[in-house]
């Protein structure tokens, strides 16, 4: 299961064009992480439920829709419920395409900005699935919307990315990610594990 990630679907449907960036895939996908416990971030789905993260950062085989970038794929279920990972402010929210169409750029998603001015985009929501409105301000926790299988998508599953600002969605702009209430493997640098089973723990 492979999702079409933001350089190669102009921009997944979100609210900016995708710029070129120099820093090399090497030098960003090997960078250390930081601390999860010390994470400001929270996994994007409820205490007590447990989902596969089936593609994460940087995978090697360049035919994978995250290869150069950081980003995380869970496997979660069509109304599954997809929640901020972090407080911040609705900036950009789309809902009107349908499931399964595997068409690039219909991506349903609900993008946070939060108040040092990163982004978080939340992608591949059912239809009619966002529970946020643009301008409205969320807390880490609050419902954002129901996961689904819309846009450049493979089977249903939620695509969660973090980025530097709102000035490009690009690879290089993508930053790394981790979260405080993860429970389940980590790798050398301090990233989530493609393949494993994470389960969210009550903050």
């Amino acid at each position: 299961m492979v999702s079409c990630v933001i350089a190669a679907c102009s921009a997944v449907g979100g609210p900016s064009d995708v710029a070129q960036g120099t820093q090399s895939a090497a030098a960003r996908c090997g960078q250390k992480f930081p601390d999860p416990n010390t994470s400001q971030y929270l996994l994007p789905f409820p205490a007590g439920r447990s989902y596969t993260m089936f593609q994460g950062n940087c995978p090697p085989d360049p035919r994978w829709g995250h290869n150069g970038w950081l980003a995380y794929d869970f496997d979660l279920a069509i109304g599954d419920s997809v929640l901020a990972s972090r407080e911040g402010l609705a900036t950009y929210v789309e809902q009107r395409w349908p499931n399964s169409d595997r068409v690039c750029g219909h991506e349903n998603s609900v993008w946070i900005t939060h108040d040092d001015r990163t982004v978080m985009a939340y992608l591949h929501l059912t239809t009619n699935g966002a529970r946020v409105r643009v301008g409205d301000r969320v807390s880490a926790g609050t419902l954002l919307g129901l996961s689904g299988d819309s846009g450049c998508s493979s089977g249903p599953h939620l695509h969660v990315g973090l980025f530097k600002d709102a000035t490009n969605f690009d690879k290089e702009s993508s930053r790394p990610l981790n979260f405080r209430n993860a429970d389940g493997p980590l790798a050398a640098n301090n990233a989530l594990v493609q393949g494993a089973r994470y389960a969210a723990r009550t903050p």
